[in-house]
């Protein structure tokens, strides 16, 4: 048997136009006034176009026939072109046709992405056939069999590495397309198809295509059937065709069994573009793409910056934010789309163009399309009326399969139109605005969009009663990527009841936890009170593969806080009088005391001069002070110190030691005060020389005056405000003005030496003289991290482009709670990082997120060496030994000064830990480290809860846990926000502070 016994013939290669009304029927519009006649007409009906093709596969044939050589696919480090793609196709059509398959019936498609799933596609279109699709990976086997048996497949196309997840029901033929493909012959002569046997029907253009499985009401997914004429009507006319023609790459990124992957793959491939097919990493993919086509939540998670070639961008799905459209509007052209599946993937677009005063909605009808909103009664609406929006054109498909109920309630006559036209019941809610666009309003029913796929939850609660012990149920969505469910009676097994829906439905239809009940609350009408059932949970739950939000937690934390302390209480745990600025300010008078003294007693200023020795020595031991006090062997010590003490120790104490941590006042407090001293020490030298009095040299008094200029100019960068906003210049300024300053003090007190005319000889004094013994540890203190200065090789983990795992190998493993400073460029940057030693493991790694350009660059460029020096350092956490039991509070990488705490468990310790997508962003590896240690841990996705109230959190987690303290690792204001709001209540709270 050749290839070419096989041929078919297309009814027609060009479009069969159908025609359509000039106007609407104006009986049908006879309610509104006339001009709400005019606008419902204009603006609901969109323009005119024809495409160039009325089968969809005959366009890529052309593309084949013109541009054989012409990439069609990438994939994986493969590639096919479209003459290769084409007679694949082909090869596999004609075994289809062997197998019986005619035009008209449905071919199964249960595979993953890959080019053997084109093949498959195309194979069945070839025949006339429609293809069923569904992501064999993620779908249940009971799912796969109602689709075989609903659409009355004969064969199931699949591929070799599915075979054992994909059931093949009786009286089925299941071929693996990837290895007919290596074993077909490949030199046979291709002609065209022909349709064979008696029961062989003309393709047209309402010929179906596809079959896509939807959500359903009675607990099983309908079968919705696009035809060729839909599919053409939106894939080969703008704006549908988003601007795809050979030269320009389409990402294809969702699932095959959403119908916007249609739009992905027979669009590209219908317009002569290049498919790039994703791997794990969607971000990858995306940026090397012209057209990206996603759910709101899959771009949410891309970063704009990055997908520098991407020119086109639509949206579909679920509702998208505004400011996500006004991130990526900005430099391309921007698509925010809307339809369901019955409407043929999208039915109405608007160009979005960004810009504040820019209105995000879903646009307008797209060609040969319509779109009417009408009341309950199905009469129109006026313009700026909400309705239900019903579509009517050639977006209309062909109904479900098997499902005459379902079609008659959903598809009905469009009295519009007429001619015998249906028009689709949406069940969404909109309007239309003065400019003729619509906005999305919500839903009329219980259908939902969950991760980009819609579910009627409905389906979801009819499975649940079909659970061992369920005898009633509901479900209700949380966010766009949740569901909870509640079941009763309040004795079922919901583990079991869980694991029933997984075996029964899609992964984006289980709820993330089900809840058990003796009874529902009911409103007065009799019906579920669902507000009541939410009220009676929790708030929202995070994704299954998360954690479960603790019930008893986030009770608590919907109780009002405690209200704060009497105002003393509130005065003392302000920012204002936190220990830090205490210990600036006992510096500061004990230098004034010191000063007072000196006016008085002390007679540093005599009749006939000063005397420079003692303002020398008051500079010198605030300045080494200050240096020594930041010097990491110190700070260790400190904290090693503080430490010591036992938790049978009163708590009051205890709470007292864990401010360590703010030992940094006495370092602002002494550089001040060493600048005041010195201030003083200058004006004091100019007085003596001005008075002709024996006294320093001018060109002592020139290197006193640039000592004095490079210590005003540390303290005014180390300012808060100007440090925080000039942070690169803060960091040069003390580095190269600070060693400076250094050797200059060693010029100045061997001039101060010389000018004094000292007895004792100068090894003896630079030996015993206290001065310069402190400015010999200073610059010890000073170059001692520079000795240990390394360049180390590192190995870097990119779960997402806002995070990086550096894996370091050298040196000794450092200590739970410890930090070290890495640099691309010793002389110019240095970036401390939370070491995260595995216990019984060599090495540790640090967790760098995208904060600034620096870390940016970092997490791009991927270094694959880095310099380190210094001394691994303690960092508050540390203090946690001092207490029973901790709560730690972190936002995005403060993680990752948490968890070596959290895998050292030298304390009980409870974790909350809120960031935007965490296996998104830091990767499943390290969400389920966490989750391994800490199973308790209160995990929240910003990204789909929203910002939480981390004081209302930590105060329910600290009731709950019964924890002495709670340690916060966050930007400042969160910080300042929880540490002031517990201790306010008498709370012990901890938290980074970035005044030092």
């Amino acid at each position: 048997m050749t290839l070419t016994s096989y041929q078919y013939t297309a009814a027609s290669a060009n479009p069969e136009p159908r025609p359509t009304p000039q106007r609407f029927s104006q009986d049908a519009l006879a309610r509104l006034s006339r001009v709400d006649r005019q606008l419902f007409e204009r603006f609901g009906r969109g323009p005119s176009a024809t495409p160039d093709f009325a089968l969809i596969h005959l366009a890529f044939e052309a593309h084949a026939a013109a541009r054989p050589d012409a990439i069609a696919v990438r994939c994986a480090g493969e590639s096919i072109t479209y003459g290769e793609l084409d007679r694949a196709a082909r090869r596999l059509a004609a075994r289809l046709a062997s197998e019986g398959v005619v035009a008209g019936d449905c071919v199964a498609l249960f595979v993953h992405r890959s080019i053997p799933m084109l093949v498959g596609m195309l194979a069945a279109l070839k025949l006339g056939a429609a293809y069923v699709p569904q992501h064999a990976d993620a779908a249940p086997e009971s799912q796969l069999l109602h689709i075989v048996e609903t659409a009355r497949t004969r064969v199931i196309l699949t591929l070799s590495t599915l075979r054992d997840v994909v059931p093949v029901p009786a009286g089925h033929t299941s071929i693996a397309i990837d290895e007919f493909l290596r074993d077909a012959p490949q030199h046979e002569p291709v002609g065209r198809l022909r349709l064979v046997g008696p029961d062989a029907v003309a393709i047209g253009p309402d010929t179906v295509c596809f079959v896509l499985f939807t959500s359903g009401t009675t607990g099983k997914p309908n079968g919705v059937r696009v035809t060729h004429r839909n599919l053409c009507n939106i894939l080969l006319t703008d704006p549908g065709r988003l601007g795809m023609r050979p030269g320009v790459t389409v990402a294809q990124i969702l699932s095959i069994a959403f119908d916007m992957a249609a739009w992905e793959i027979l669009g590209c491939l219908a317009n002569g573009a290049t498919l790039l097919i994703r791997g794990k990493n969607i971000s990858e993919t995306a940026e090397q793409a012209d057209v990206l086509i996603a759910t709101p939540s899959i771009l949410a998670t891309l970063d704009p910056q990055r997908a520098c070639r991407t020119a086109v961008v639509a949206v579909a799905g679920e509702p998208c934010p505004t400011s996500l459209a006004q991130r990526w509007a900005a430099g391309r052209t921007f698509y925010n789309a809307c339809g369901p599946t019955e409407t043929t993937i999208v039915n109405t677009m608007q160009h979005y163009e960004g810009g504040r005063a820019a209105c995000l909605t879903i646009g307008k009808p797209t060609p040969n399309n319509t779109v009417y909103v009408l009341d309950a009664a199905l009469a129109p609406c006026a313009i700026g009326e909400t309705g239900e929006m019903w579509a009517g054109g050639d977006c209309v498909t062909a109904g479900y399969v098997g499902n005459d109920a379902l079609n008659r309630e959903r598809y009905v006559p469009d009295p519009f139109l007429g001619g015998g036209r249906l028009m689709f019941r949406t069940r969404d809610l909109g309007r239309w605005t003065t400019d003729g666009e619509l906005e999305h309003l919500g839903r009329t029913d219980d259908q939902v969009k969950v991760r980009g796929f819609r579910v009627e939850l409905d389906a979801i609660s009819t499975v649940l009663e079909a659970a061992p012990g369920v005898t009633r149920a509901a479900t209700l969505p949380l966010n766009t990527r949740d569901l909870i469910a509640f079941v009763t009676p309040g004795g079922v097994d919901t583990d079991q009841a869980l694991q029933h829906v997984r075996e029964s439905l899609p992964y984006y239809c289980v709820p993330a936890r089900i809840v058990a009940m003796d009874a529902f609350p009911l409103t007065t009408r009799g019906k579920i009170d669902k507000r009541a059932l939410l009220a009676a949970d929790v708030a929202p739950t995070p994704p299954a593969r998360e954690t479960p939000l603790c019930p008893d937690i986030l009770a608590l934390s919907r109780r009002e806080l405690p209200p704060p302390h009497g105002w003393w209480r509130r005065l003392f745990a302000s920012p204002a009088l936190s220990h830090y600025h205490r210990l600036f300010a006992l510096v500061v008078v004990l230098n004034l005391l010191l000063f007072a003294h000196a006016a008085t007693t002390g007679e540093w200023w005599r009749e006939h001069g000063a005397a420079l020795g003692p303002l020398q020595n008051a500079v010198i031991a605030n300045l080494t002070v200050a240096i020594l006090i930041r010097q990491q062997y110190v700070i260790n010590l400190l904290f090693w110190i503080a430490t010591r003490a036992p938790v049978s120790w009163p708590l009051p104490v205890r709470r007292m030691l864990g401010k360590v941590y703010h030992f940094g006042g006495l370092h602002s407090g002494c550089a001040v005060a060493a600048t005041f001293w010195y201030l003083i020490l200058f004006a004091s030298a100019v007085h003596l020389a001005v008075r002709g009095v024996s006294g320093p040299s001018p060109a002592h008094l020139a290197v006193n005056g640039a000592i004095l200029l490079l210590l005003a100019l540390l303290v005014v960068m180390a300012l808060p405000a100007i440090r925080s906003r000039y942070h690169d210049a803060f960091e040069r300024t003390h580095r190269f003005g600070g060693w400076a300053a250094l050797l200059l003090f060693w010029v100045q007190s061997l001039m101060f030496l010389d000018d004094e005319k000292v007895a004792q000889t100068l090894s003896d004094y630079l030996l015993f003289a206290a001065p310069y013994c402190c400015l010999a540890a200073v610059t010890a203190s000073v170059m001692l991290p520079w000795l240990r200065l390394r360049r180390v090789r590192i190995r870097i983990e990119r779960p997402s482009q806002h995070a990086a795992i550096a894996r370091f190998d050298h040196g000794p493993r450092p200590f739970a709670g410890s930090s070290t400073s890495i640099s691309r460029s010793p002389l110019t940057e240095w970036h401390a990082f939370a070491n995260i030693p595995a216990p019984g493991e060599p090495g540790f790694r640090l967790i760098i997120s995208r904060a600034g350009d620096w870390t940016g660059r970092f997490i791009d460029d991927m270094p694959e060496h880095v310099w380190v020096k210094g001394i691994t350092t303690a960092g508050v956490a540390n203090i946690e030994t001092l207490f029973r039991r901790v709560v730690y509070v972190a936002t995005g990488s403060g993680i990752g000064p948490v968890l070596p705490h959290l895998l050292a468990k030298k304390v009980p310790i409870r974790l909350i830990w809120a960031t935007k997508n965490p296996r998104g962003t830091y990767g499943d590896a390290l969400v389920d480290e966490i989750l391994a240690t800490q199973p308790d841990a209160l995990i929240w996705d910003t990204d789909a809860h929203g910002k939480p109230d981390l004081l209302q959190l930590a105060y329910a987690m600290r009731e709950s846990f019964d924890a002495e303290a709670v340690i916060c690792i966050a930007n400042r204001k969160l910080t300042q926000r929880v540490v002031t709001g517990m201790e306010s209540r008498g709370f012990a709270a901890y938290g980074a502070i970035w005044d030092s």
